[in-house]
């Protein structure tokens, strides 16, 4: 199908993409300088800067950024350790790192599954956008569950099987919810306002980082009860 788009959606679409890219980059190499201490984290920041652009730079400098100044260290002997406040990342923003951690996965899969889904199309009940949606989804649980079990494989101090089989009780429920935001805007997209779209169009990309962000918004609520519930780690 041939879709012509308004020509104020589709320079939209080149800026927003632009700025997304832009971001990631901008947030990869400030990483290179200032690592993180959760080291999965490294890829979570800018693979969710693609799709939330100029906010998720402002989200990472935010929450997100850790500098290490080599000025501040002290001698830990003279110093009255019942006086000290150890600073703690607000709940909300924890959330929002969770949230993002589950984001990284399901943008990875949403990145490469089209190329392959149009090498490879299938139908689900006679519907090609089923076959789409159930193989990104397939492929975002896989990458998703791979981001959860080395976020906690280390702060568990743990390994081996006990570990995945919890990496996937939680990402389920997260991955899941991200979906169900992202596929409710592809669904609008696909079936209200333009029909599939090609992933060689600057277009569906654009699409797909508002499908993002709708992802982003389900998933919020059920990062903030599993962390609550204590069956996801606060990040």
């Amino acid at each position: 199908m041939n879709i012509i788009f308004p020509t104020w959606l589709h320079y939209l679409s080149i800026i927003s993409i632009i700025l997304g890219i832009l971001s990631f980059f901008i947030i990869y190499f400030d990483i290179k300088k200032n690592p993180q201490s959760m080291k999965i984290m490294k890829y979570v920041w800018p693979i969710n800067a693609l799709w939330c652009s100029l906010l998720g730079l402002l989200i990472y400098y935010k929450i997100g950024r850790e500098v290490k100044d080599s000025s501040m260290k002290m001698d830990m002997s003279n110093m009255d350790m019942s006086n000290m406040n150890m600073s703690k990342k607000p709940f909300w923003q924890s959330v929002i790192s969770g949230t993002f951690h589950c984001g990284a996965g399901c943008s990875l899969a949403d990145l490469v599954t089209p190329w392959i889904f149009m090498i490879f199309p299938f139908t689900i009940f006679k519907n090609l956008t089923f076959g789409d949606w159930t193989l990104a989804y397939i492929f975002a649980l896989i990458i998703g569950v791979a981001f959860q079990y080395y976020a906690i494989s280390p702060m568990l101090e743990q390994t081996g099987l006990k570990i995945w089989i919890r990496a996937l009780k939680i990402d389920f429920f997260s991955l899941t919810s991200w979906q169900i935001g992202m596929y409710g805007w592809m669904a609008i997209v696909i079936y209200c306002l333009f029909g599939r779209i090609s992933p060689f169009k600057i277009e569906f990309w654009f699409m797909m980082q508002i499908a993002m962000a709708c992802g982003f918004i389900t998933a919020y609520p059920t990062n903030w009860i599993l962390i609550k519930l204590g069956i996801k780690s606060e990040m």
